[in-house]
């Protein structure tokens, strides 16, 4: 059944360091009124979710509810490579932060395929903090040339993950990999402050990134906004 809705694919990691609660609940209260949401993971099944991120927003009333009410958005997840055929019944393409993406969804066959698609057909390509790497390793189709060159962009700093000091040995610095890719990087004036970008190029495609979970609920308005064509009401 189609409800005639524009179609949000979020993709969360199947990699053991998680996914961050914020970066998903925000926007999902945003979009999910007014979009079909399809929940996507490198694996699927159930995406794990960083308890941390939980105990630090525990008094953050959106992402409580989410956690209580929500269980079946992440622990019945799709695999995406098996929603390679479906890519263009989507609108846009959302790739949730947390530690984990870097480890396995952010530069997997499926992800590759997924942005190409993407490309070609001009929609909206988005990620925060550390899913905002989805954008970090991406060519042209059929060039060399990054798909960054030129865009502006964001997602978690490097002064923000020492900040962090975590003790996870990331595969690659999404700042650095941004920055080498061509992108224009910016970050908020200071470390764990909203940042968020929307940034097009003359054919009109939108990269839409933000920097860190305070970005959260920015970038489902900005996601909103650019698919619609209207500000946020709420």
């Amino acid at each position: 059944m189609t409800t005639g809705k524009p179609k949000v694919l979020i993709v969360l990691t199947s990699s053991k360091h998680g996914w961050y609660l914020p970066e998903l609940a925000h926007p999902y209260e945003i979009l999910a009124p007014h979009t079909d949401i399809t929940m996507a993971s490198h694996l699927g099944g159930e995406a794990p979710l960083d308890e941390k991120s939980v105990e630090a927003f525990k008094n953050d009333e959106i992402c409580a509810r989410f956690v209580r009410e929500n269980q079946k958005v992440w622990k019945n997840t799709e695999k995406l490579e098996d929603l390679v055929p479906r890519a263009k019944e989507f609108d846009v393409l959302f790739y949730v932060g947390g530690y984990g993406p870097t480890f396995d969804v952010t530069d997997s066959e499926a992800t590759v395929a997924f942005v190409e698609q993407f490309y070609h057909s001009k929609k909206i390509i988005s990620g925060i903090c550390h899913g905002a790497a989805v954008l970090a390793h991406r060519t042209i189709p059929g060039t060399d040339k990054s798909i960054l060159e030129g865009h502006r962009v964001t997602g978690i700093s490097n002064k923000e993950v020492d900040m962090l000091a975590s003790g996870i040995e990331e595969p690659f610095s999404v700042e650095s990999d941004l920055s080498k890719a061509g992108g224009k990087y910016e970050k908020a004036a200071e470390p764990f402050s909203g940042h968020v970008v929307v940034s097009k190029d003359s054919e009109g495609r939108a990269f839409i990134t933000g920097q860190n979970p305070a970005s959260a609920v920015g970038i489902g308005k900005a996601i909103y906004e650019e698919l619609f064509k209207k500000p946020y009401q709420g």
